[in-house]
């Protein structure tokens, strides 16, 4: 019985664990659009440094929105098959790194509270671009920009 290789194998979809030296989680409310480019970001980046990347919402199960898929092709991402997952599927513990997207940090209290525990705990507090025009492709192309730029520098502390 030969190996399937038409579907990745389980431990290849997931893009965070022991086998990297650091692992980095990006949060944000939705895991919709400024979390999503961060992850994409990161993961284009990264190169061969041992960085491991996942990203969720505070409530996932959102749609990633069109605007963030369009801009990320523009950069030559396809995110198009990203999927929005919550913060609960995840255990703090798994992360040396948490990055609040959206200024969510405040959001995460009680139970929540491990995730700003973590080594490194920055909130980017990035523009929401639906929030500013759902239509306008710039405001997301500024967000993309400007997340490229912190995912640059993060990278370049985790060295």
């Amino acid at each position: 019985m030969g190996l399937d290789c038409s579907k990745p194998a389980p431990e290849m979809l997931k893009t965070y664990g022991a086998h990297y030296n650091k692992n980095v989680m990006f949060l944000c409310n939705h895991n919709s659009c400024r979390s999503q480019m961060a992850d994409a970001w990161l993961r284009q980046l990264r190169g061969s440094a041992s960085v491991g990347v996942a990203s969720a919402g505070i409530v996932g199960g959102t749609a990633v929105k069109e605007g963030a898929i369009a801009v990320m092709k523009e950069a030559g991402i396809d995110i198009s098959e990203f999927s929005s997952d919550a913060m609960a599927d995840f255990k703090p513990e798994d992360f040396d790194v948490v990055i609040s997207c959206c200024g969510c940090g405040s959001k995460l209290d009680g139970d929540k509270e491990a995730w700003k525990q973590r080594a490194v705990f920055q909130d980017w507090n990035l523009d929401d671009p639906p929030a500013i025009d759902p239509g306008d492709l710039s405001a997301y192309r500024r967000v993309r920009d400007e997340t490229k730029a912190k995912c640059q520098e993060l990278l370049a502390s985790l060295s």
